[in-house]
C-alpha cells in the first residue's frame, strides 16, 4: 500500500513538474513574441514619396542619406521620383507626400487654396550663371536678345532681373523664351536658338568648355532669395509627422556629412552614381556648390527672405498687397523638431 502512495505521489510530482516546465516555457514564448512584435513595430518604415525635379546636385543631401542608410535608420523608405515642373501641383494633388521646386511654385499653389507648405529650405544661394553666346561679353550687350529662363513667373526670372538690374538694365530690355530644365536652356543655347540662358551645375561648366562667355554669376547679386525649398501635402503630414520630423532629422546629417570636405571623394562617387555626371563635373559641381554654400545651413526661412519673395509674387500679381504673413505658406516646425538631433 505504501509503495503504491509512493508510486502515485511521484507520478503527481513528475506531472506538476511538466505542467511547470510548459507553462514557464509559454510565458517565455508570449514574452518574446511580445518583444519581436515590439520590435517589428518599433522598426517599421514609413513610405515618402518625394518628388522633384530632375536629378542632380539639388538632390545631393538625399543621395548621401540613402547610400549611407541613413533614411533606413530613421524609420524611412524613400521614393525618389523625377517630375519636372509639377512637383508643388502633384505635390497638392496628393500624388507626392514630399516635394522640391521653386519657392514660388508653391506659395502660389497655397494662396490658390492648395493644401500644402513650405517644410523646409533646401538651396539657400541660387546656384546660377548666365552665358552667353561667344560674340556677348557682358550683360549689357544681351538688349535686344534672346535669354531662357525657366518659366514667365519662374525663380529664374526673378534672378536675371536682379542680375540686369545691377548693371541698369530693365526686365523689357532682352526677350525671354521659357524651359523649365537647366539640360533644355543648355540645349537651345548650344543649338544656337537663345543667345544667353541662365544654367546651374553641371551645364555651366560644359557650357564655359563649350566657348560660351558667363556675363553673370547669380550668388554675386542675388542673396536671402531661397532656389529650391521642400513642401509637404498637409494632410499627410498631419498623419507622418514623425517620418517627415525623422526626414528632417536625415537630411541634416546628410548636409553636414556634405560640407565636411573630406568626405568630398565620396561625395563626388555619389553624384556620380545618382546624378549620372562624369566624375570632372561632380568635382566642379562640389566645389561650386560648397564653394557659395548653396545648401541652407538651418533649413529654415527667415523673414527677410520672405519679404524680398513676397515683393517680387506682389509685383507677379500672384500675391495682394500687403502680403499674407509667412505662415500661411511656411510650418517650420518639423525642421525645428528635427535638425540636427
Amino acid at each position: 500500500m505504501d509503495k503504491q502512495l509512493n508510486t502515485i505521489g511521484g507520478q503527481m510530482t513528475s506531472y506538476a513538474s511538466r505542467l511547470m516546465k510548459s507553462a514557464t516555457a509559454a510565458v517565455f514564448i508570449f514574452a518574446a513574441s511580445v518583444i519581436v512584435l515590439g520590435t517589428q513595430h518599433a522598426n517599421a518604415q514609413t513610405k515618402v514619396v518625394f518628388g522633384y525635379v530632375s536629378d542632380g546636385a539639388l538632390q545631393w543631401p538625399e543621395y548621401v542619406a540613402i547610400e549611407k542608410g541613413w533614411f533606413k535608420e530613421n524609420n524611412i523608405d524613400i521614393e525618389m521620383l523625377a517630375v519636372g515642373g509639377g512637383a508643388a501641383q502633384q505635390l497638392a494633388a496628393g500624388a507626392l507626400n514630399l516635394s522640391a521646386s521653386g519657392f514660388p511654385d508653391y506659395v502660389r499653389a497655397t494662396e490658390q487654396g492648395a493644401a500644402i507648405k513650405i517644410v523646409l529650405n533646401g538651396v539657400n544661394m541660387p546656384p546660377y550663371d548666365v552665358y552667353a553666346k561667344p560674340t556677348i561679353k557682358s550683360l549689357p550687350e544681351l538688349k535686344g536678345k534672346l535669354v531662357s529662363i525657366g518659366g514667365n513667373k519662374d525663380i529664374t526670372l526673378t534672378y536675371v532681373t536682379a542680375a540686369m538690374a545691377a548693371v541698369g538694365m530693365k526686365p523689357t530690355d532682352v526677350d525671354y523664351i521659357y524651359a523649365k530644365s537647366t539640360t533644355a536652356r543648355f540645349a537651345a543655347l548650344m543649338s544656337g536658338g537663345v543667345d544667353a540662358a541662365i544654367l546651374y551645375p553641371p551645364t555651366n561648366f560644359k557650357a564655359a568648355a563649350a566657348g560660351f562667355n558667363k556675363v553673370a554669376t547669380i550668388s554675386d547679386h542675388v542673396k536671402d532669395i531661397p532656389f529650391i525649398v521642400y513642401g509637404a501635402n498637409l494632410d499627410w503630414a498631419k498623419k507622418n509627422g514623425e517620418a517627415l520630423r525623422n526626414y528632417m532629422k536625415t537630411y541634416s546629417r546628410a548636409l553636414t556629412w556634405l560640407y565636411d570636405k573630406k568626405n568630398k571623394d565620396e561625395a563626388v562617387k555619389i553624384l556620380m552614381k545618382h546624378g549620372k555626371v562624369t566624375q570632372q563635373d561632380a568635382n566642379d559641381t562640389y566645389d561650386y556648390f560648397i564653394g557659395i554654400a548653396a545648401y541652407s545651413k538651418d533649413g529654415l526661412i527667415n523673414d527677410a527672405s520672405w519679404k524680398k519673395m513676397a515683393d517680387t509674387l506682389i509685383e507677379f500679381g500672384d500675391l495682394p498687397s500687403p502680403a499674407p504673413a509667412i505662415t500661411k505658406f511656411v510650418d517650420d516646425s518639423y525642421v525645428k523638431a528635427g535638425w540636427g538631433k
